[in-house]
């Protein structure tokens, strides 16, 4: 598996120094000693891939804790456990994933579109070109389009939100997109979401407990205020929406 260089995150060395700059050493220090400790408590519980209980939208998911960027301390612990129960149900449909996520987590059979990323069954396009796929019974996007345009150069703010359209025209009758969006990485793209640009069928969030690995539902309108975790890549409220056709 490769990746091409659309996206590259920045070097440690240089989001550390900004975020040292913006809240302080000492705080910055916390931070990441408590990261450490929860990498290394984690570990304990990757052999099983799961363990501890969140719930959402009244059903209760267990955490997802895979080696694969220790996803216990990131947000990929509830995103994933909910998108996978979403293709579950769409067991025997067209399923298109867009970003290839849940692969790096378990196999499944449904066809995946990635532009940058280079793995056996992997379809390298961009997300706008979806010409020859047919129509989909459920699209599923974890933590994907807010990258769309926006980590792309030239940047393109509104091509999240034309992203968002063509998969809605790419369904079925009858057809769902499931997107989950970290908040705060695209402020574009939330704003986007925030003033109904995008109609959602229904949403709910998550949100991350203090600087732990747990996490708690809040109403979908309480996410926007949440930052982002530029410092080591995590967000601290996720918003999981759904778009019908």
């Amino acid at each position: 598996m490769t990746v091409d260089d659309g996206y590259t995150v920045p070097p440690f060395p240089q989001r550390l120094r900004s975020a040292a700059r913006k809240r302080g050493a000492t705080r910055v220090a916390v931070e990441l000693a408590r990261y450490g400790v929860g990498a290394f408590t984690g570990m304990r519980w990757t052999r099983s891939g799961e363990h501890g209980e969140f719930e959402f939208q009244g059903r209760p998911y267990r955490y997802l804790y895979d080696r694969y960027k220790r996803s216990w301390l990131t947000e990929r612990s509830v995103e994933v456990p909910i998108a996978s129960a979403v293709v579950e149900q769409h067991a025997g449909g067209r399923v298109l994933e867009v970003g290839n996520v849940l692969s790096h987590y378990r196999p499944h059979p449904h066809t995946v579109l990635d532009k940058y990323e280079h793995a056996p069954g992997v379809l390298n396009r961009d997300v706008l070109d979806l010409d020859g796929l047919g129509p989909f019974d459920l699209i599923v996007a974890v933590s994907t389009l807010e990258h769309v345009g926006w980590d792309e150069r030239p940047r393109d703010p509104g091509k999240a939100l034309a992203a968002v359209e063509a998969l809605r025209d790419a369904l079925a009758p009858g057809g769902r997109l499931l997107l989950t969006v970290p908040i705060g990485y695209n402020p574009s793209f939330d704003q986007h979401l925030r003033e109904r640009r995008i109609e959602l069928a229904g949403a709910g969030a998550l949100a991350r407990i203090g600087s732990s690995q747990r996490w708690r539902e809040i109403p979908a309108a309480d996410v926007w205020s949440a930052s982002y975790g530029f410092l080591l890549y995590r967000a601290n409220a996720v918003l999981i929406g759904f778009v019908d056709r």
